[in-house]
Order: C-alpha cells, then structure tokens, then sequence
C-alpha cells in the first residue's frame, strides 16, 4: 500500500468517529459492536501516523490531535457506560471523541462527510 493508500484509511477511521451516532451504525455491519468497531477502526489507523508524518502526509499539529483523540479511546476500557450502542447518541464520551475527530479532519484539511470503509473486509466471527 501506498502513503497515500493508507492516510485515507485514516481518513476513513477518523469520519467514522466524527459522524453522527445514525451514521456510524449504518456503516457497520449488523454482527458488529459498533462502539468497539468505532474506536478499534481508529485505534488501526492511529498506528499508522508516524508513517504517515514521515511521508509528509500528517503535520505535527495533526498528529498531536491524533493522540488526542487516541488517548482519549484509551479510557474507553476503564468505563463500561459507553460500551452499548444506545450510548453513541447521547454519552458525553462519544460527543468529546467526535469533536476530537472533527478537529483532526479539520487540522488535516479535510471535510467531515459520512466514512467510506468499502476498504475494509469484515469478517463474521
């Protein structure tokens, strides 16, 4: 895969978290957890910064925004409230982590538009 390949993976993980609680449960397959899923497709790309800042393609100011929002998620384990999907649309958790992500696109120069992750292969378990 190419830099570019995978910062619009990125790309995809971050408007997944940034979109409405509606919109992040019609782009997840049904047999998923979507709030599991919403944070884990993150915390996939997330890995993919120091790559992507040495290709050129995150700035400094983007990828401190991105741990941001990647240590955020890391509370996520410590609090089982927002684990359900009810909580999506009205746990202050998710409202924090999608201002987060917004930021991030915004520092990225991109528009918070509904994810494409046509890329992603889901796997019933």
């Amino acid at each position: 895969m190419t830099p570019e390949d995978l910062y619009a993976m990125l790309i995809a993980a971050l408007r997944l978290v940034a979109a409405s609680s509606e919109e992040q449960v019609s782009s997840l397959p049904d047999f998923v957890c979507v709030t599991n899923e919403v944070a884990t497709t993150f915390g996939d790309a997330y890995l993919l910064v120091p790559q992507l800042e040495r290709a050129g393609l995150v700035s400094p100011d983007a990828a401190a925004a991105l741990k941001r929002l990647d240590d955020y998620f890391e509370a996520m384990s410590e609090d089982e409230s927002f684990a359900d999907v009810e909580s999506l649309g009205t746990h202050p958790f998710w409202a924090d982590s999608r201002t987060l992500a917004a930021e991030s696109l915004r520092l990225l120069g991109e528009e918070g538009r509904p994810p494409d992750l046509s890329g992603i292969k889901w796997v019933k378990g």
